[in-house]
């Protein structure tokens, strides 16, 4: 899979991808680079930005 690919999967921006992909240590990182299963599985996982916000109560 390309990081194009993975991006538009996963819904994600192309940047997204890349920083995903150089923070689990797999490389290389180019345009045309095509990567494992295993990599996408791994930026798939990957936890979001925090607790999410609670619901205000009305």
């Amino acid at each position: 899979m390309t990081i194009a690919e993975m991006a538009d999967i996963l819904k994600i921006e192309r940047d997204t991808v890349k920083r995903r992909i150089l923070r689990g240590g797999y490389k290389p990182i180019t345009k045309d680079a095509i990567y494992a299963p295993e990599v996408f599985e791994a930026i798939r996982n990957v936890p979001g930005r925090g607790r999410p916000k609670k619901k205000s109560e009305k």
